[in-house]
This record gives structure tokens, C-alpha cells and sequence, in this order.
């Protein structure tokens, strides 16, 4: 701990925050109005820096008739001209590296120096440029050579900066990884019994990242392999300080993970030891804890330990259900559930029961919270190893279905992912367990979920524990989700729904009648959703066609849908298959002719594909009943002239052949062409490949249908008796005669001609339509409206104190007329760092010609912020048009702190006041002049009132000369210029011009009157029609509405 206080302590003090000429170089980038006047001044800079290392190399050099002493260059000079050229990079988005790559030869001097200071520096740059090719084939090998001197360094603090830049880079480059001496100089300081705990933890996740880069670095050599696993191992023997078991663990299981697990697997004992302590002993009320205060974090000792064991864990241990999943090269190298001895099977079996305790416990601390699920779905998701008891089961199921009323979005999200593993491992208990009791309140998050991460994984859960009892419901749900569902803007979502439930429906449909109008029903959605899918209609053909007693129904109920006036694509296709192959069992119902001019009228509004299918279905019309030959001829011939070649050569084939059929008075040649389809070879269903959202083993498990659901994933109905008949139906099955091929062969289409397409056009038009979707979807955090009101009025302060863990703040600053930067600071308030943090800014609309647009939108300067301590974002709005205050853009903050995602969303207080300007001072007299001369132009037309407003919060100030004071000063911050005047004491007169880039500047007269009962009456007339009087009323309006 001293050690890394004195590195933290050098750190802060000599790397560069108090080099003053790099800190006046920023001031003037920042004070620098326009980009061209920063380029300017960026490129005379490096010019001077420029100059100032040619003078190094040189004794002396002359500039401008002086002469430049190489005396006065020292390390110090240096270090801050490398500043400059780093900070040159950073600020230009990394555009100009060109124009610094002149400095590299500076920066190896750096990491060459002796000095702490000058040698950070050097790493740091290299660390940020190291990810360019030119950069890494530039200096690599000095380097390289550099970092080997200062990791086998006798001065801790040059090994550790040499340990840090290993583990920034050797992700970015193969280089480093390759370079054995460095290898092994990383490895020593990780083996030597002598090297400084925080060093070894440094080379530890050093290690980590050259194996990641190259694993050949233990995998290609056996004897190294043995030797500095063994002493990797080694670094897991402490058991009184587990700071560097922390490190360890992840190296570990990558090792064990993508290298050879077979070391490893006798750890488990004491990895469960560990997990017990931390658990069971360390929680327990009568026990005591043997781990400091410092392992202690939210009344949980070391919740991080945890983690990263459970993690080892199940990379160790494999179950009976995974092992068709496992690399047969890994699966004997594993530990089998049956392999475990007792003592240790039952510590894992206690720690998992009391997660589960832990879990259900009720605690006013968010963060214990957070830790406690972190925990249970951890250890919930490695249960399935452990062959758990029913008891422990049902117990898990519970525990994660009481998370499901959690208000935590990423605690419903874990919990339903956990409940999909538990029943993809656990089977029918878990399934019983969870539909038991839960299966209402699964159908209520579905329809009332907004997030669609979560609407898919309660989707698969739905798959996941579905049988021959409640396919009904659960089929009933989900198409009535698809069909009501109106704030969903994936349309993937419904297109995975609709293919799980031609699955679902397939698999456990026990009437017929049922299976044939669910199937039509979700190939009918294309009419109003956007459901997609190919491989359901082609799969219902086959079944059909497989199965003779569907065939009469599937045609009646496919007539029923040509007779109405919607049909989908799908549809049509489906009848024009099947009504082609099938028509004599409908004759009864429908005539041929009557076929013919359905199918006719339908021709004309479907695609060419389609219409290439009925083309056959004609042919096959004119097969059963010749008399209708004269119109499917002049069908035909008005077909010739298609400009499709495909649609043409069909007609002309079809044509030919009525035309031999006519003449040889013999209809046995079409009798030949279009025999009877056979059974089709289909051995597996096609629609099983679209279950890619499922976990592996739910996925394996459910492809095969097999075990507790289904005794053949390609037999459906089974052993389903016809009321109707004596005979028991035959099962309805998707296998035909021939055994000798597992091709699945889909019915007839024609091939689909290559046609230009319109995606670009419509991926632009969906992705506004997301857009905008999002942002009225988007629900605010509490008490957003507080600093959107002061955002309309002053021009910094605080966005937000929603969240304990973030605190806001903005600063608008005005760049043009109708532009406006806003600069967000981000302030850790918490003790923890926050990391991945991100932000997305959302206008109300992005094309259709918006009201505004934004630019040059920087992400946050860094994802973590330090305990503390803040960081800075900006990013532009241009007004273009007048636009309502409730279509101000939001910004969306998403953060991690102590393990959990916490997301903001707050609107910004932008408005078209943000543009107001002054027009000089205005007297009372030009005022009503102004005013007068308006009401003359305009009428009512660019007037708009707003009566009764509540102002300020208080409802006993009724002071008018208050009030009228307050609401003065309200107006002057946003922008108005106030008339001075007594003579309506408490009447305040506005005016004011509002500029906008596409619709220009326009002038405006507000009346604001006081009245004694507190409220306030609002008049504004402008220069122009339409909304902006309203706008500007409602700015002022949100503006003194806290």
C-alpha cells in the first residue's frame, strides 16, 4: 500500500499538470472562437516545436536572426513539447498524425530518461499513438528495447510504468507478444518470490494481454507450458491476502478457457474453500469472518473474488448436459459433477442456497442490492453444474422470479437470462416451478415491456418451457403481442416471435384444424407487421404435403383468405402452391374458374416471384378442367409482353405446352409435368437454424426437442385421432418414404430474379422512424424538469443531482447567431470509480427537414471517471426552423458504478430562446408602436395567450412587486430586452429577435402581466405565422416552472 501511494503521490505531482506552457497552449486552443483560428495557432506550434528539437540536435541554429541555445533544452522542454504534440493528437481526433510523427524520436529520448516524470510522459504518448501501423513499424524496436531495460529495472516505479504499457498495448500489436526476451522479462517479475506485490499484479494482467495476443506463447511449447503454469499456480497459494488472487483468476481461466484446462481442475477444492469463506462464513450472524475490513464491500467480503471463482468455475466443472457442446480436446481435461468429491460438492451446493438467501434479502442499501444479485445470478447460472436437488430448484426459480418485479432494468434482464439457463439445465422441475406461479406475471412484463432486450429473452423463456399443455396459451400470447404491439420500432422482434411460434405450433399442436389456422394466421401478419419470413411458409407446405388429411382444410381456410380483400404475399404463395397441387379436393366449394379469377385478380399485387408461382397454378388449373383453356391462353399471351424474362419465358412454356396439348388432343403430357409432389426428405426442421438468441445448451436442448418435450423434432401431431373417422389418423409427420437423403427440399418456387433494390432508401427511412421512436420512448429521471427549467434561463449550473453516483453540469455558450455549444461535466460523487460511461444525445427528429440538427458531437473525454473527479463532453445545435420546448434533445448518460449499469435521461433546456438576441434597448413608446403596427399586419395570425399561469413555487407569495421583480429577472437571463417603464407597475413589456439558420431572424413583443392572486397572464406577437408565438410562451413558461 505504501508502495503505490508513492507512485499515485509522483504520479500527480511531476507528469505534467503543472507544465504551464502546455496549460496556456490548451487555454488558447479553447479561447480560439472559430476552427480556423485554432489550426492556425496548432500549426504555429508545431512550427516553434519544430524548430526547438532541430536546435536540440544541432549545437545551435538560427531562427529569425536569434540564436537558440541547446543549453536551455532540457528534459523539462522536452517533456513539454511532447505534451503539446500528444495533446495536438488528442484534440484532432487523431487527424493529425502526420503532423507529429516527426516528434517520435523526442518521445524515445522520454522513456530513455531517468527522471519519473519525463519517462511517464513518454509512455503515455506512445500508449495513445501505439495503434497506428506507421507509428509501431517506426519505433517498435527501440521500444521494445527500452521496455526491457526498465521492467527488469531495479527502480519499482520504471518496472511499473513498463508493466502498464504491456498491458495498454499488447492487445493493439502481435509485435510485443513475439518478443520473447520481453515475454520472459514479464513472466520473471510475475515468478520472483522478491518482486513487489502491486508489481506482481501489474505483471499478472501484463501477462494476460500478450497471451491473448498470442497464445503460442504457452501452447506451442510443452516444457514452458508445464514450468510457468505451475508458477502462475503458485501466485494462488496465499490464502491470507487475495489481492493478487484477484489478478490471477482471469489469467487462470483463460488458460484453462482457450489453452489447456487440465492443470487447473484440482483447484476446485480450494476455489471452493475460498467461495464457502466468502459466502457462508463471512455472512453468517454466528460465524466470523476471518477477512479484514478492507476485503469487505456492501456487507459482502469481497464480492470481486466471488465473481471471478463462480467464472473459473464453471469453465472447470462441466455437466452431463453440456458435454455434446465441449471440445472433445478440452472434455476430458474437465472435472465431471460425478468426479467432485462430497465435501466439496456440498460446499458449492451451501453456497448456491445461501446466494439465494442473500438474494431474497430486503436491504434499504442499493448498492448491498446490487452486490446480493450480482451474486445470485452468478451462482444461479453455475447451479445447473452441481446436479441440484428439486428443493434447490424450486428455490432458485423463486428467487429469480420475485427479480422479475425488480425496477432495475438490468436486474430483469439477469434474471430472465438466469430462468432461461435454469430451465434449459434443470428441465421439468424448473419448468413447473417457474409456470406454476409466474406465468401471468411473464405475460404481463411481455405486453407491458418497452425494452426489447428484455421482450426477447422473456420470448425464449416462453420457447424454452412450452409443452403440449399450454402451447395454446402461450401461442395465443405471442401472436396477440405481435398483433397490438405498437412501441416496438425492431421489426426483428417479431419476425424471431413469429418463427418460434411455427415451431411451437409444429411441435405440440394435437388438432389439426388448430395447427392449419395458427400456421395462415402468422403468414397473414405480413398484411399489417413487418413479419418476413420465408422459411415458414415453405415449412408449412411441406407438412401439408406430407400429410393428406391436412389438405382438404388448408385449402378451405386458404380460400377463405383469398376471398378477402387483404391477403399477404405469404398467402398467396402457400394457396398458389397447394390450391395448384390440391384443387380437386375444393371443387365442391369453388370451381375452377372461380379459382382462375382469384388467383387473377391477385396476380397484379403480388411480387415477381410470386407471380411466377401462380403462373404454374394456371397450368395446373387447365390440367383439372381444360374448358377454362381460352382465358389461361390469353392470360398467357398478355404475359409475353412482360419485361420480366422470367415471368416471359414461364408464359411462353406454359403456352406451348396447352398449345401441344390442344392439338394432339392428349392432356397426358401435362399429366407427366405435373404429377403429385412425393413426400419431401425434410429430416430437420429449417426454422430451428433461426434460434440464434437462445444460449447454447437452451439451443441444443431445443433443436432436439427431445427428453421432456418432444419425441421427434420433425414429427408433429402425433397419435391425434379423427372424431370423424373409425380410423385412427396417421401421424402427421414431415419424413417421407426415402430414407436415403437429408436434404430438405422446399416446394417450387421459381428462382427469384436479381432485382435493384430499395434497401438503402428504406434502411434511411426505418432508421429515422427508430429515431424518433426512441425519443418518445425515452422516459425521463426524476426531477429532469428542474434543470431543463434552469438550462432555458442561465447559461451554466446543474443539469442533474438525479443520481446520488453523477452529478451534471452544463455550460451553453453561444457560437454564432443560430448556433450553440453545450459543454457537460461529468462529476463522480462517489468514492468508486464510474466506468463505461457514454452518452447519446437524441434529437426529437434527424431528417425530414428537422427544426434542428446537431454537429461536431464529441463522446465524453474518458469512459471512467476517478473517485471525485470529473471529465468534460461537448457537442453543438444548430437551429434551424422554430420548434416546441417539448422537442428539446435529450441526452441518454449510461454508467457503470460498483457493478451496475445506471442509465440518465434528461432533457436539455433548448429552446428557440436559445438563439434570442437583443435589438438594442426599447422605449414604452416604440414598444406600442411596434405592437400596434403588428396587430395592424397580422390580426391574430402570429399572436398567441396564455392565461393563469402558476408562477414559481410558492402559493402564498402573492407579492405582485415580488413577482414582478422575479419574473424580470427570469427574462433578462434568458435573453429579453425589458422596456423601461412605470407607468404599468405590474406589467412587464418584452422584446426580442430569435434567429434561425433556414427560416431567418423574426422579431418579437411580449406582455407579461402580474395579476394579484399570484398567477400571470402571457401575450406574444411575432413577426411571422405559425407556432413560434407558442413557443417562445412556452419557454418562458418551463422557464419559471421548477
Amino acid at each position: 500500500m505504501e508502495r503505490r501511494k508513492t507512485f499515485t503521490e509522483s504520479n500527480a505531482s511531476n507528469t505534467g499538470s503543472n507544465i504551464k506552457g502546455l496549460q496556456l497552449f490548451i487555454a488558447d486552443l479553447r479561447a480560439s472562437q472559430q476552427s480556423e483560428e485554432q489550426m492556425k495557432r496548432i500549426h504555429s506550434e508545431i512550427v516553434k516545436i519544430k524548430q526547438h528539437f532541430n536546435a536540440s540536435n544541432s549545437k545551435k541554429k538560427s531562427t529569425n536572426g536569434r540564436l537558440l541555445k541547446n543549453d536551455k533544452y532540457d528534459g523539462y522542454q522536452r517533456k513539454k513539447y511532447v505534451a503539446k504534440l500528444t495533446y495536438i493528437y488528442i484534440t484532432s481526433n487523431t487527424t493529425m498524425l502526420n503532423d507529429i510523427l516527426f516528434g517520435l524520436d523526442e518521445v524515445i529520448e522520454l522513456i530513455k530518461s531517468n527522471t519519473f516524470s519525463e519517462k511517464f510522459m513518454g509512455y503515455m504518448t506512445i500508449e495513445l499513438l501505439y495503434r497506428h501501423k506507421t507509428v509501431v513499424d517506426k519505433i517498435n524496436d527501440a521500444v521494445v528495447t527500452q521496455l526491457i531495460k526498465d521492467i527488469s529495472s531495479s527502480n519499482d516505479d520504471f518496472t511499473a510504468l513498463g508493466l502498464n504499457f504491456v498491458g495498454v498495448t499488447g492487445s493493439l500489436t502481435k509485435e510485443l507478444a513475439l518478443n520473447s526476451d520481453l515475454v520472459s522479462e514479464v513472466f520473471q517479475i510475475l515468478r520472483s518470490p522478491t518482486s513487489a506485490l502491486h508489481l506482481k499484479k501489474k505483471s499478472t494482467l501484463a501477462f494476460l494481454t500478450l497471451l491473448k495476443s498470442e497464445n503460442s506463447i504457452l501452447a506451442d511449447d510443452i516444457k514452458r507450458k508445464q514450468l510457468w503454469i505451475q508458477r502462475i499456480l503458485s501466485l494462488l497459494d496465499d490464502t491470507d491476502n487475495y489481492r493478487l488472487t484477484l489478478t490471477t483468476l482471469p489469467l487462470v481461466e483463460y488458460i484453462a478457457k482457450n489453452i489447456d484446462p487440465s492443470y487447473f481442475t484440482r483447484l476446485v477444492p480450494q476455489l471452493s474453500d475460498i467461495l464457502y469463506r466468502c459466502i457462508v462464513a463471512s455472512t453468517s450472524t454466528t460465524g466470523r469472518t476471518s477477512f479484514p475490513d478492507e476485503y469487505n464491500f456492501a456487507n459482502m467480503p469481497n464480492p470481486w473474488l466471488i465473481t471471478k471463482i463462480v467464472s473459473l468455475l464453471n469453465v472447470l466443472i462441466i455437466s452431463p448436459s453440456e458435454t455434446e457442446d465441449t471440445n472433445a480436446l478440452f472434455e476430458s481435461s474437465l472435472i465431471h459433477t460425478d468426479n467432485i468429491d462430497s465435501e466439496t460438492l456440498g460446499k458449492l451446493r451451501v453456497c448456491v442456497m445461501e446466494a439465494i438467501n442473500l438474494g431474497t434479502r430486503r436491504t434499504a442499501d442499493p448498492m448491498e442490492k446490487i452486490v446480493q444479485n450480482t451474486i445470485l445470478f452468478s451462482l444461479i447460472n453455475f447451479a445447473s453444474k452441481l446436479d441440484p436437488s428439486h428443493e434447490a430448484i424450486v428455490n432458485s426459480a423463486t428467487a429469480l422470479c420475485d427479480l422479475l418485479n425488480s425496477t432495475d432494468i438490468n436486474v430483469r434482464y439477469l434474471a430472465l437470462d438466469s430462468l432461461i439457463r435454469l430451465c434449459t439445465f434443470s428441465g421439468k422441475t424448473a419448468f413447473d416451478s417457474i409456470r406454476g406461479k409466474n406465468l401471468e406475471l411473464i405475460f404481463h412484463i411481455l405486453s407491458s415491456e418497452r425494452d426489447s432486450s428484455i421482450i426477447r429473452k422473456v420470448v425464449d423463456l416462453l420457447y424454452t418451457f412450452t409443452d403440449v399443455d399450454n402451447v395454446k396459451t402461450i401461442v395465443e400470447q405471442l401472436l396477440n403481442f405481435i398483433l397490438t404491439s405498437r412501441h416496438l420500432s425492431d421489426s426483428h422482434i417479431k419476425s424471431d416471435i413469429a418463427i418460434k411460434v411455427a415451431i411451437l405450433t409444429e411441435n405440440y399442436s394435437t388438432d389439426p384444424s388448430w395447427y392449419v389456422t395458427i400456421s395462415l394466421k402468422i403468414l397473414s401478419l405480413g398484411v399489417n407487421t413487418s413479419v418476413k419470413d420465408e422459411e415458414i411458409w415453405i415449412r408449412l407446405c411441406q407438412i401439408v404435403v406430407n400429410n393428406p388429411q391436412l389438405q382438404t382444410l388448408t385449402c378451405q381456410k386458404l380460400l377463405e383468405y383469398l376471398q378477402s380483400n387483404q391477403t399477404s404475399e405469404y398467402i398467396v404463395k402457400v394457396a398458389a402452391f397447394l390450391i395448384g397441387e390440391h384443387a380437386n379436393l375444393i371443387l365442391d366449394i369453388a370451381s375452377v374458374p372461380d379459382l382462375f379469377n382469384m388467383f387473377t385478380e391477385k396476380y397484379f399485387k403480388v411480387q415477381n416471384s410470386t407471380k411466377s408461382m401462380i403462373l404454374t397454378t394456371m397450368v395446373q388449373l387447365y390440367k383439372t378442367q381444360s374448358d377454362i383453356g381460352s382465358a389461361v391462353i390469353k392470360f398467357y399471351q398478355l404475359e409475353l409482353n412482360s419485361l420480366d424474362i422470367e415471368l416471359q419465358t414461364r408464359s411462353y412454356e406454359y403456352l406451348k405446352l396447352i398449345q401441344v396439348s390442344k392439338m394432339s388432343q392428349n392432356m397426358k403430357i401435362l399429366d407427366v409435368l405435373f404429377q403429385p409432389l412425393p413426400p419431401f426428405n425434410a429430416k430437420s426442421n429449417p426454422l430451428l437454424k433461426r434460434l440464434g438468441s437462445l444460449p447454447v445448451g437452451a439451443f441444443s436442448s431445443t433443436t432436439a426437442l427431445t427428453t421432456s418435450r418432444s419425441k421427434s423434432s420433425s414429427t408433429i401431431l402425433n397419435n391425434m385421432k379423427n372424431d370423424n373417422s373409425d380410423n385412427s389418423m396417421n401421424a402427421i409427420t414431415t419424413e417421407g418414404g426415402s430414407q436415403g437423403s437429408d436434404t430438405i427440399s422446399a416446394p417450387r418456387p421459381p428462382p427469384a430474379r436479381k432485382m435493384r433494390s430499395s434497401s438503402t432508401f428504406n434502411d434511411m427511412i426505418n432508421k429515422d422512424s427508430m429515431v424518433e421512436s426512441k425519443y418518445s420512448d425515452l422516459r425521463m429521471s426524476n426531477g429532469w424538469r428542474e434543470g431543463y427549467s434552469r438550462m432555458l434561463q442561465f447559461k451554466q449550473g446543474v443539469l442533474s443531482t438525479a443520481s446520488p453516483l453523477l452529478k451534471i453540469l452544463y455550460r451553453v455558450t453561444k457560437i454564432d447567431p443560430t448556433s450553440i455549444e453545450i459543454t457537460l461535466t461529468f462529476i463522480n460523487q462517489t468514492e468508486w470509480e464510474i466506468s463505461s460511461l457514454t452518452s447519446e444525445i437524441i434529437a426529437s427528429r434527424t431528417n425530414n427537414n428537422p427544426e434542428y440538427f446537431l454537429q461536431n458531437v464529441q463522446p465524453p473525454e474518458s469512459p471512467s471517471i476517478k473517485a471525485h473527479s470529473k471529465i468534460e463532453q461537448k457537442f453543438q445545435i444548430v437551429i434551424r426552423k422554430p420548434f416546441s420546448s417539448d422537442e428539446s434533445p435529450i441526452v441518454s448518460v449510461y454508467f457503470k458504478c460498483g457493478g451496475s449499469m445506471n442509465t440518465l435521461n434528461l432533457k436539455l433546456g433548448v429552446g428557440v430562446t436559445s438563439t434570442l438576441a437583443s435589438n438594442g434597448a426599447v422605449t414604452l413608446a416604440q414598444f406600442i408602436k411596434r405592437w400596434k403596427t403588428l396587430s395592424d399586419a397580422m390580426g391574430k395570425e402570429g399572436e398567441y395567450q396564455s392565461q393563469n399561469i402558476s408562477f414559481g413555487q410558492s402559493t402564498n407569495d402573492n407579492d405582485v412587486g415580488s413577482n414582478v421583480s422575479k419574473l424580470t429577472n427570469v427574462v433578462l437571463r434568458m435573453g429579453f430586452d425589458v422596456v423601461d417603464q412605470t407607468t404599468l407597475s405590474q406589467t412587464i413589456f418584452l422584446a426580442g429577435i430569435v434567429h434561425t439558420k433556414s427560416d431567418g431572424n423574426f422579431g418579437c413583443l411580449l406582455k407579461l402581466a402580474c395579476l394579484d392572486n399570484g398567477k400571470l397572464n402571457i401575450t406574444c406577437k411575432t413577426t411571422t405565422g405559425g407556432t413560434l408565438a407558442q413557443n417562445i410562451v412556452e419557454s418562458i413558461v418551463y422557464a419559471i416552472k421548477k
